[in-house]
């Protein structure tokens, strides 16, 4: 294990010097280098975490919206029930009515087929 760690070591040594030597940077711009790209890591998951926050709070005000959406959907059709109920015996009554109008007029008009029923 110290082996590996050793050997761990002197790679990242050896990745930095060879950092600085192709890029031509000193060791405290590597550092700062380094500490920036940390920063801007570690900036980057607050940023997710936020996001993640605001989505399943996004998430849980859609799941009230729709709950809410659905008992006024209920409330509507039951009101279009309740409607349709006051308003069937007066159709009924206009119906009976425009039958009468038409069978009068065919009668009228010498017309003894009934315009429903083909031959």
């Amino acid at each position: 294990m110290a082996k590996f760690i050793r050997n761990s070591l002197i790679g990242l040594g050896l990745s930095a010097a060879a950092y600085m030597l192709v890029n031509q940077k000193t060791p405290k711009a590597v550092y700062h280098d380094i500490k920036s790209y940390v920063q801007d890591v570690l900036d980057t998951a607050d940023n997710l975490q936020d996001a993640r926050e605001e989505f399943s709070d996004a998430q849980s005000d859609l799941s009230v919206q729709m709950a809410h959406a659905a008992e006024v959907f209920d409330d509507i059709q039951t009101e279009l029930d309740k409607f349709q109920f006051q308003i069937e015996p007066h159709v009924a009554i206009m119906k009976k009515r425009a039958e009468h109008l038409q069978s009068t007029l065919d009668r009228l008009t010498g017309d003894d087929t009934d315009p429903h029923q083909q031959s």
